[in-house]
């Protein structure tokens, strides 16, 4: 057997061998790990609605300002 062949075969095996180990790890602790469910708070403060764009006096003066 080569050196090159034996030095493959090792490297394939500790790559198998984490995969598997890491794999065993995930799966024994997912059952274990679960998620409760949110409770929604009762009162929802809504935020006001804006407007939107209103042109006042102070935006007519800055346009005029501006010269737009």
């Amino acid at each position: 057997m080569s050196t090159q062949s034996s030095r493959s075969r090792r490297d394939f095996l500790q790559k198998l061998t984490s995969v598997v180990g890491g794999t065993t790890a995930i799966v024994a602790t997912s059952g274990m790990v679960q998620a409760a469910p949110s409770e929604k708070p009762e009162s929802i403060e809504e935020k006001p609605t804006s407007k939107g764009y209103q042109r006042t006096k102070h935006v007519d003066t800055y346009y005029h300002l501006a010269e737009f």
